[in-house]
């Protein structure tokens, strides 16, 4: 379970280390983010900046008609028969001054901030009842009801602004997607978070979001691609890293945390998984009644790692009759086929799904075993290499997830890994974070950490000026598969390694 001391790295140097990768992505991300706060301090109605002018009228007169009333006071006594008494509507006045709602305003994000409820309420409140129109005032009421739990009137206060305040869309499609996933709504949080996409594509929050409730659903592939983007665009935390590591699943120890707690039958069976608890994922996959295409895939590689081939052949039959995406698909059959020694296609399945999932260790495992049956030896050394650093990868991150202890060798160890599979991205995001923890061990020196940074600078220098492909034929072990899949060949007739 991650400590305090991890969560301080949720910060700059984290999120890559240095500056020049965030320069290099824009300031839309960055606005993006700050809509929200910036929608709250920043619109006040008529009537708060009148009252504020009023405010610094009074103020403003006061100095300018000289000393203060103390002071004439103590100068000079006036004669008390020349007193006139004050009128009982001055006395009210005076007693009863104007209450300035932009004070409110500022209160209340204050009092929220501090987890004071109640008294965030009764500001709101007070706030509302003096501008029930004013655009900050019910952003702020809805955002402490989103506080209380009282998620359905939050989500519907914030959609009806909305529909009055052009301005206030994106901030309200953040905010109530938020809530729609504390709430349970994860489909129509999903969708609202799309949009916001569609909007505004680098906006890191809503990449993280959608990734977060990716991991959490099971949803692999879909978390991989916003993890991908985030680490793009050097705003990636070292959580987020380690979902990376596994192909966007939790490792181990991050599946305890309460803010990622598994949703559905596919992400509790994933969560199984990412713990190395098979039969427990059978038994979760197994308890369904119709299973959708995604479940069954999963499911597939259940059986796989339990060596049960009876389950296994009636999975398959299962799969023939369903829609089974051929991604999610091609690891499953890939393993049956190598099982019955058909393995020039079980090649062809088994190299789709690695470059379906470059950290899938046992499909490299098993392209390994039919690459040397077709009698394709460097091929398959290469795969089973890369089988022992995908393993080795994941080992380190798991350790990490179950632990605040970091080894500073156990770091090079991981970022040396990802450079022999060519995943320079992650790399150098391990390296930032490494640079991180070395700064608060005192595990490197002065001088070890001075070019650890200047690494990580023209690392990030050049991944953003040349940007990153990937070698199809380095993820297959040099498999043309292009070529195999055109022409149809057998496996043989391929230029080898």
């Amino acid at each position: 379970m991650l400590s305090s001391q991890p969560n301080m790295y949720r910060s700059s140097i984290l999120r890559i280390g240095n500056a020049i990768a965030l320069n290099a992505v824009g300031l839309m991300k960055a606005c993006f983010v700050l809509v929200p706060i910036f929608f709250i301090t920043g619109c006040h109605t008529e009537n708060s900046e009148s009252a504020s002018k009023r405010a610094a009228s009074t103020k403003t007169d006061s100095h300018q008609n000289g000393a203060s009333p103390e002071i004439a006071g103590a100068t000079k006594e006036p004669n008390p028969e020349s007193k006139t008494q004050p009128s009982t509507s001055q006395v009210d006045k005076e007693e009863t001054p104007e209450i300035d709602v932009f004070t409110l305003h500022n209160d209340a994000a204050v009092a929220l901030q501090a987890d004071d409820h109640d008294k965030a309420y009764q500001l709101a409140r007070q706030a509302m009842r003096i501008a029930p129109s004013d655009p900050t005032s019910v952003f702020l009421m809805a955002r402490v009801l989103g506080r209380r739990n009282r998620f359905p009137e939050a989500i519907q206060m914030l959609d009806k602004l909305a529909l009055t305040a052009p301005d206030a869309r994106l901030p309200v499609l953040g905010q109530t997607a938020q809530w729609m996933v504390q709430f349970g709504m994860w489909k129509e949080a999903e969708q609202r978070f799309q949009t916001l996409l569609q909007e505004a594509p680098e906006a890191t929050l809503v990449h993280r979001k959608l990734a977060e409730l990716f991991v959490r659903q099971g949803r692999a592939s879909e978390a991989t691609e916003h993890l991908k983007t985030l680490c793009r665009l050097g705003d990636i935390e070292e959580i987020e890293l380690r979902h990376l590591l596994a192909g966007g699943q939790p490792l181990h120890g991050d599946t305890a945390l309460d803010e990622l707690s598994p949703i559905g039958h596919r992400g509790k069976a994933m969560y199984a998984i990412s713990r190395e608890e098979w039969e427990l994922a059978r038994t979760e996959l197994e308890a369904l009644e119709s299973r959708s295409a995604e479940t069954l895939s999963i499911l597939g590689r259940v059986y796989v790692h339990l060596d049960d081939n009876d389950s296994l052949n009636n999975w398959r039959e299962e799969a023939t009759q369903s829609e089974l995406p051929d991604s999610e698909s091609y690891f499953p059959k890939g393993a049956i086929l190598a099982g019955q020694e058909t393995h020039a296609t079980a090649v062809r399945l088994l190299s789709k799904a690695v470059l379906f999932d470059q950290t899938d260790s046992d499909a490299y495992r098993l392209l390994s075993h039919s690459l040397l049956a077709v009698d394709r030896p460097n091929e398959s050394k290469d795969a089973a290499k890369r089988f022992e650093l995908i393993s080795e990868t994941k080992r380190i991150g798991r350790e990490m997830s179950l632990t605040e202890d970091r080894d500073d060798s156990k770091f090079q160890s991981l970022i040396d890994s990802l450079d022999e599979l060519q995943r320079p991205w992650e790399s150098l995001h391990w390296s930032s974070v490494r640079l991180a923890y070395a700064k608060t061990n005192n595990s490197l020196t002065e001088n070890e950490l001075d070019r650890l940074a200047s690494q990580i600078k023209e690392r990030s220098i050049k991944l953003n000026s040349e940007g990153w492909i990937p070698d199809r034929q380095f993820v297959t072990c040099g498999i043309d598969l292009d070529s195999l899949e055109q022409t149809d060949s057998p496996i043989d007739t391929l230029p080898r390694k």
